[in-house]
């Protein structure tokens, strides 16, 4: 059986219910040997268990997962299961939230440095997209963001939340915000750019 096959054996509840179980390691600080020792399955079996769809993992029994969460929770459980939004969890997915968890649980600096990585990733494979693109493409998209940026300034400038560098860039276009109860200007501008009286 190759590694795909194996992946497409592992139902997504399964993965998710084993990222909660090692999320609540992490936060426990314990290592996975003694999550083995608490729960008294084979030694080295719960990392096997949780990366269950690599070729050497093994799918835990339900019975061996309740013995793992009682080792985990020993004063007891509640279990919370709710709609979410976009894919199930495949083993992909499965082994970078585990990545994020062991950051997050072992110093900050580590998941600010792996974010760092995932960002330069994520750049260098925006900036092969764009070398592949048209001229004509490549204009649309900017102006697109030149569009947005512009409409987030006026936003800003009519909650009154006008940071430094959008005041600058709206000296030369002042909008005059109008009041919510009216549909009337607040003021007018004269020709050498103050309020008129």
């Amino acid at each position: 059986m190759n590694g795909v096959d194996i992946e497409r054996n592992i139902a997504p509840f399964y993965m998710a219910v084993m990222l909660e179980l090692e999320r609540r390691r992490l936060h426990l600080g314990i290592s996975m040997q003694e999550v083995c020792d608490r729960s008294g399955v084979a030694d080295y079996f719960y990392s096997k268990a949780l990366h269950a769809s690599t070729p050497s993992g093994r799918q835990a029994q339900w019975r061996t997962i309740q013995d793992i969460v009682d080792a985990l929770f020993p004063e007891g459980y509640d279990v919370v299961i709710k709609p979410k939004v976009g894919m199930r969890l495949d083993p992909s997915q499965l082994r970078c939230k585990i990545k994020f968890a062991a950051a997050a649980a072992a110093n900050p600096k580590l998941q600010r440095e792996l974010m760092s990585e995932i960002g330069k990733a994520g750049a260098k494979a925006r900036i092969a997209k764009y070398a592949a693109m048209t001229p004509a493409e490549r204009k649309r998209i900017y102006k697109k963001a030149k569009e947005t940026r512009r409409q987030n300034r006026l936003l800003r400038a009519q909650a009154g939340q006008i940071t430094p560098r959008s005041k600058r860039a709206m000296n030369g276009a002042r909008a005059c915000v109008v009041h919510a109860a009216t549909t009337a200007a607040c003021c007018t501008m004269d020709g050498i750019g103050s309020p008129a009286e």
